[in-house]
């Protein structure tokens, strides 16, 4: 209930002006009820008006404990904030550090060379990291005790360098880098032990951190880094992106090394190769001078052998015949005797000269396209007597067409003659011998085998080579010369084909070689 106060008192001094007016009971009664019943209400109005300053206190102080809360708050959230700048900064400068040392990783990488290698760490690529002084040293050679040598320089005069170096790496403070293999990080002045403040003033710095650089599990160097500003403070963030540092420069020395010792290895290699060949060459021509004197030596005596060899079976005929008086017949076993002989000696002397002849490229084969079937045959038919003798059974296994190829007839001719006869002589009395013809688009197999005794792996590996027999029986009751497969060798050669053999003891032994069927390329050939 509200009522205007200026009506209140107006009426109060209304009645008050009445009861001093008429000044009697009734009016005096009337206005002391009057006046009391207005100072009830006064009394009653002070009352509510103190309740309404009560609840207005009282919202007051939740106003108050409302505003104490939203401070309390924004200074949560202040800190919140700064802490997030903080670690947004200290992220992007992780990124930014990451990419600066992917760029750094490229730049070493690019190289092989030690030197060149830390020329790539520049004071920019440093600043991007966020340092502004480094130092880098790495000793010389893995396991070694020598004094790391500076490699990289930044912020520093060429003189700390040289006092740097007289540091001995038994120092305490460095045990923990070269023993340890663990990083040292100072923050700040304040926060230093009394050798950590040294190194601060030695550097003069405000906070700096060294990482070791572990090459092949061994600490052989540092990475130190450090800031002048007192602000900008090395975290342990800077740690990380240190030791990806480390591991790319020890990778890269590594490497870098491991190149060096290649090249030198391949450098000696190289030279050594140089020596060798030069020995070999001095060799060769030494070889090559004696294989022509050799050849010269055999052609030279073969011809001289020849007129001697001619006479003396010439006389034997002569004798034989009885043109110089009767023969007894001891005498004519004995001249048979220098007969046969004399002919083996021709045949070996002409088997000489054709192989001096051979290797010498003297002697010349003239390629043209003819019938190998017509020469198989004929020289079965040579053989036919012999192997009637012995009853060897000889088989002819190729088609019937005629079977042309490229060939000097009369030096193939000595091939099958050589290659039978050397089969004749191994095969056993009713043993067999088969020629067999392979078609081929390009080639012609040719395959001669008998039922012989075989040859041994080790006989194989020698069998073409000049004078050499294999060591049995039938060649010690047999004389050669070993020259028939050699000579066969080198005619095939000369022929563009191929000769191998293949034989198992006790089973026998099969010769091969190919001749072409298309035309070569000159139709006159000599062998080189």
């Amino acid at each position: 209930m509200k009522i205007n106060i200026w009506l209140i008192l107006i009426i109060g001094a209304a009645v008050l002006s009445v009861v001093v007016i008429v000044n009697s009971m009734v009016a005096k009664l009337m206005g002391g009820f009057i006046l009391l019943v207005l100072l009830a209400y006064l009394a009653e109005m002070s009352r509510e008006d103190r309740e309404q300053i009560a609840k207005m206190q009282r919202a007051l102080d939740k106003l108050r404990n409302a505003y104490s809360e939203l401070d309390e708050q924004a200074k949560i959230i202040i800190r919140t904030d700064l802490e997030l700048n903080r670690t947004q900064e200290e992220l992007d400068k992780k990124i930014n550090g990451l990419y600066t040392l992917h760029e750094l990783g490229k730049l070493m990488g690019a190289t092989l060379d030690v030197q060149k290698l830390f020329t790539q760490i520049t004071e920019p690529l440093i600043l991007k990291l966020g340092f502004e002084k480094t130092i880098i040293c790495i000793t010389e050679k893995s396991g070694s005790n020598k004094q790391p040598q500076c490699k990289a320089c930044i912020g520093f005069e060429q003189i700390f360098i040289q006092k740097l170096q007289e540091q001995s790496l038994e120092n305490e403070f460095l045990k923990n880098v070269f023993e340890k293999g663990t990083a040292i990080l100072v923050k700040n002045k304040d926060s230093a032990s009394d050798q950590e403040r040294i190194w601060l003033k030695f550097f003069d710095v405000s906070s700096f951190v060294i990482v070791p650089i572990v090459i092949k599990e061994h600490v052989q160097g540092y990475i130190f880094v450090g800031n002048t500003n007192p602000y900008s403070h090395i975290s342990e963030g800077d740690i990380d992106l240190l030791f990806i540092l480390s591991n790319q420069i020890a990778g890269s020395v590594e490497t870098a090394r491991l190149y060096e010792e290649l090249k030198h290895s391949h450098d000696q290699l190289e030279i050594r190769v140089q020596e060798r060949t030069k020995e070999l060459a001095e060799a060769n021509q030494k070889l090559v001078k004696l294989d022509k004197m050799k050849s010269d030596f055999v052609s030279a005596v073969s011809h001289e052998l020849r007129t001697p060899l001619t006479s003396i079976k010439g006389y034997a005929a002569i004798m034989m015949a009885g043109r110089l008086g009767e023969v007894t017949e001891i005498q004519q076993e004995k001249l048979k005797k220098i007969n046969v002989h004399s002919d083996e000696l021709i045949q070996l002397v002409n088997d000489l000269l054709d192989i001096a002849r051979i290797e010498s490229g003297r002697i010349g084969m003239s390629i043209k396209h003819a019938s190998l079937t017509e020469i198989i045959k004929s020289i079965a038919d040579l053989f036919f007597p012999q192997t009637d003798e012995k009853d060897i059974n000889m088989v002819l296994d190729m088609p019937e067409d005629q079977l042309m190829v490229w060939m000097d007839p009369s030096q193939i001719s000595r091939v099958f003659i050589n290659l039978i006869g050397n089969a004749m002589k191994f095969t056993p009395q009713n043993g067999e011998i088969s020629i067999k013809v392979k078609p081929g688009e390009d080639f012609i197999t040719v395959e001669v085998s008998d039922s012989g005794i075989g040859i041994s792996k080790e006989d194989m590996a020698r069998i073409f080579d000049e004078f050499y027999r294999v060591d049995n029986a039938i060649n010690v009751e047999k004389k050669g010369t070993g020259l028939g497969l050699s000579l066969v060798n080198k005619i095939i050669t000369a022929h563009k084909g191929k000769l191998w053999v293949s034989s198992e003891l006790g089973k026998g032994t099969t010769f091969h070689f190919t001749l072409s069927t298309k035309q070569v390329e000159d139709s006159h050939i000599t062998v080189d």
